[in-house]
């Protein structure tokens, strides 16, 4: 589970970062292994499917009359399995390693120091909003620096209240 920053939740401890940190580069590391790993398997597959296109289908081609009628309609069916054999595959590697490598990806730099023009801004929110004071304040008082991820944080949660203060609701006037 990724570690979120929220500005009604206390700002967690260096130390619980640094293990939502080694979390997400151990997370990482293994859908590298994973993507590898379904790499070997599509190779597989393809080498499977062309071993069977050199061995029964071109065969069965050149002579129909040569097997049954189940392996020869298994045979004139086997070139349309490319397109099925792909879009199945696509997806997989998309649902299963890309999506959660993209929020992982995102994640890394969230659990790094933020640089000091994003705090200096942030000190700037914190003049016109308490809460974001006292957010900055819980975080000194931990005694670490402010994250980039609770910057983001803070960000999003200064721009929900400018919108709702000037009576805005998802960039729209009602």
């Amino acid at each position: 589970m990724i570690l979120e920053f929220n500005i009604n939740n206390p700002p967690p401890v260096l130390t619980e970062i640094e293990d939502a940190l080694k979390q997400v580069i151990k997370d990482r590391a293994l859908l590298r292994r994973k993507n590898i790993r379904f790499l070997i398997y599509v190779l597989l597959v393809v080498a499977a499917y062309a071993t069977f296109m050199l061995t029964v289908t071109i065969p069965i081609l050149e002579d129909p009359a040569a097997l049954p009628d189940f392996v020869a309609t298994v045979a004139y069916c086997t070139p349309y399995l490319t397109f099925f054999i792909f879009i199945v595959s696509n997806n997989l590697h998309t649902k299963v390693i890309e999506r959660p490598r993209k929020i992982l990806d995102t994640a890394i730099p969230a659990f790094k120091a933020a640089s000091k023009k994003r705090i200096a801004e942030i000190r700037d929110c914190g003049r016109r909003y308490l809460e974001v004071a006292n957010y900055q304040q819980r975080v000194s008082s931990i005694g670490r620096p402010m994250m980039h991820g609770e910057t983001e944080m803070l960000f999003q949660w200064v721009e929900k209240r400018m919108q709702k203060e000037a009576g805005l609701s998802n960039g729209f006037s009602i």
